[in-house]
């Protein structure tokens, strides 16, 4: 048997959590579930933003390659994905170097309209532009070719 003096030393010295301390814990374990899950286990929106940037990116080079080419170069936008290339049929490089500048979206990213915007020697396009990526938004600007 243990002495009476020494099971009140063991009572001083045992450590546990107050039933508060367990509370607050659930709680917050509980909230950063909730507000982290979602982004493991649905990635639809990072598809449509990377789609988006993608988009965005070979339409202001387009704009570029037409100032620079004197015109007539244009983005080929489809449900499924774009092309850049001169008016003509020329196909055209990547900024990667890539001869056709070509990409298609993860199926699961729907595009449209679908449209050729052709842009002209001082970088604008033939008409403005309001493009759905997945649930983002591309605007062309019709006078200056901004796209945003």
């Amino acid at each position: 048997m243990v002495a009476p003096h020494a099971q009140s030393i063991l009572a001083r010295h045992q450590a546990a959590f107050t039933l508060v301390e367990l509370i607050v814990v659930i709680l917050l374990t509980s909230i950063l579930a909730v507000s982290v899950a979602p982004r493991f286990f649905g990635t639809k929106s990072y598809e449509d933003r990377k789609a988006r940037d993608e988009l965005l990116t070979a339409l202001r080079h387009t704009q570029q390659m037409a100032m620079t080419r004197g015109g007539n170069v244009q983005l080929i936008l489809t449900g499924t994905g774009f092309t850049v290339q001169l008016s003509d049929g020329t196909p055209l490089r990547s900024p990667e170097g890539q001869i056709p500048y070509q990409r298609n979206f993860p199926s699961s990213v729907s595009v449209s309209p679908a449209t050729t915007i052709t842009y002209d020697r001082l970088g604008q396009p033939n008409a403005g532009y309001t493009i759905s990526v997945g649930s983002q938004q591309i605007i062309v600007e019709a006078v200056t070719g901004y796209a945003h």
